[in-house]
């Protein structure tokens, strides 16, 4: 506030100016905290995974019962076998949690696809070359041949 004010009309002035300066102000706090947002998004990932990692997904529970013997036979009793104690607790713990979360995220279809095809030998038939020419006289053959023309 520059001047004092002395009529209605100069009122009126600094009223539009205030609430000029509070739209302004306004815009400007919705932009900090849109870059603060954007600045903070890699903690807000990393928390995430954090989270993951420390509770289970329990939309479902027999995932989750699966994942849990899975860990508990695989993990502990054979890939940690003659680790320390807090290991053999920690590690299944948070590949159980984690891994509840992969799965129950849709990932279980395209993670289950990966591990079988890592178990899938590629097997290269003998006769590929054989095969695709007689297919392709095949294809010749079943084409329908076009009457002579009469004149």
């Amino acid at each position: 506030m520059s001047q004092p004010i002395k009529t209605y009309a100069d009122l009126c002035e600094e009223r539009e100016r205030v609430k000029n300066l509070l739209v302004l102000q306004k815009q400007k706090i919705k932009d900090d905290w849109k870059d603060l947002r954007e600045e903070f998004l890699p903690v807000k990932t990393a928390l995430g995974v954090v989270g993951k990692m420390a509770s289970p997904d329990k939309t479902n529970p027999l995932l989750n019962a699966g994942l849990k013997i899975a860990s508990d036979l695989f993990l502990r009793n054979f890939i940690l076998a003659k680790a320390g104690w807090v290991t053999k607790f920690a590690v299944p713990f948070v590949v159980k949690n984690y891994s509840s979360h992969l799965l129950a995220e849709g990932g279980g279809g395209n993670f289950l696809d990966k591990l079988s095809n890592l178990f899938k030998r590629k097997r290269k038939r003998p006769n590929a070359h054989a095969d695709k020419q007689k297919d392709d006289l095949n294809s010749d053959l079943s084409a329908k041949p076009t009457p002579p023309a009469f004149r």
